[in-house]
């Protein structure tokens, strides 16, 4: 500010600086409460923490490595069991890692004898799926009855009533099956060839593929297995002996035995076991008749406990 005689007076500039302060102070008041009072809300409001870090996650246990190689030792144990005048057709599957492991003669062709009675009914139960074949009651009997006690009478009434000639072929197509054929002879369904590798295929298909209530259907049937047989035979060999089914190995197979074809026995144990059904063991033996069934169940035991002593 100027005096009349053009001086600046000390008192201007002071006076803006007091307006502006005052100014600014009225600003720190809030909701037209004084600046004393606005400081003391200030200093009582309580501080934020900050969040707490998310906890780490627990550290997972691993998972043991899934050891491999195991269908392969059994082979190997059961081709080293058997006797030089066996032979011997053997297929193991792990369907944990996926292993197939067949022998020298996995690929061979062996009469099923009983076996066949698992190939014609996963066949009327496929048809039925897929066809709306019925099936009865009484049918569902006469499948528990060839598989279990394996009635020889039961399957030849599903062998006639469902088509079982063609049961071979057309199982053999659904599976890509390379060995399996329908018996030369009419009426002998006993005749049926198979490989082993063949047959290992066959109850893969029936445990990962089939329907839960299709594959509980069969595996319950085999379960039940008795020791005799329905024709008396000592069906309690190979995978069905004392010394694996009874150790917790928890073993379910089907049997056959058949005699006598160029002097031979076909003697056979093919079926699943190990924690969750992991292996697929396939048995088939061809075997000298002048050893008497006796002696060819023993052998069979020997080779199925070697093998299965390999897979553990």
């Amino acid at each position: 500010m100027t005096g009349r005689h053009g001086r600046r007076t000390w008192w201007g500039p002071a006076l803006g600086a007091l307006v502006a302060l005052v100014a600014g102070m009225s600003l720190l008041a809030t909701d037209g409460a004084p600046l004393a009072q606005t400081l003391d809300r200030v200093s009582a409001a309580p501080l934020t923490e900050a969040a707490p870090a998310p906890a780490a996650p627990p550290d997972t246990p691993e998972a043991p490595p899934v050891e491999r190689g195991l269908a392969q030792a059994a082979v190997n144990a059961a081709q080293e069991q058997a006797a030089s005048a066996t032979q011997l057709g053997v297929a193991v599957l792990d369907r944990t890692t996926g292993e197939l492991a067949v022998g020298d003669r996995g690929h061979e062709r062996f009469y099923t004898a009983s076996l066949a009675k698992l190939i014609v009914i996963v066949d009327v139960l496929d048809r039925r799926r897929t066809e709306g074949l019925k099936v009865t009651d009484a049918d569902l009997k006469l499948f528990e009855r060839a598989l279990g006690p394996s009635d020889d009478s039961a399957m030849s009434a599903l062998w006639e009533k469902f088509d079982g000639p063609g049961a071979p072929a057309r199982v053999s197509a659904r599976l890509g099956l390379e060995g399996t054929a329908a018996p030369k002879r009419f009426g002998q369904w006993g005749e049926v060839e198979v490989t082993a590798a063949d047959y290992a295929t066959l109850w893969k298909y029936v445990l990962d593929d089939m329907p839960a209530a299709d594959r509980e259907l069969l595996t319950t049937d085999m379960a039940a297995a008795p020791s005799t047989a329905k024709d008396g035979f000592d069906q309690g060999f190979g995978l069905l002996s004392s010394e694996i089914r009874g150790d917790g190995a928890g073993a379910v197979a089907k049997q056959g035995w058949m005699c006598c074809f160029s002097g031979r026995y076909y003697l056979h144990s093919a079926g699943v076991l190990g924690p969750e059904n992991r292996f697929v063991v396939v048995l088939l033996t061809r075997q000298p008749r002048t050893k008497g069934w006796p002696a060819a169940r023993s052998e069979q035991t020997g080779i199925a406990t070697k093998a299965v002593a390999a897979l553990r």
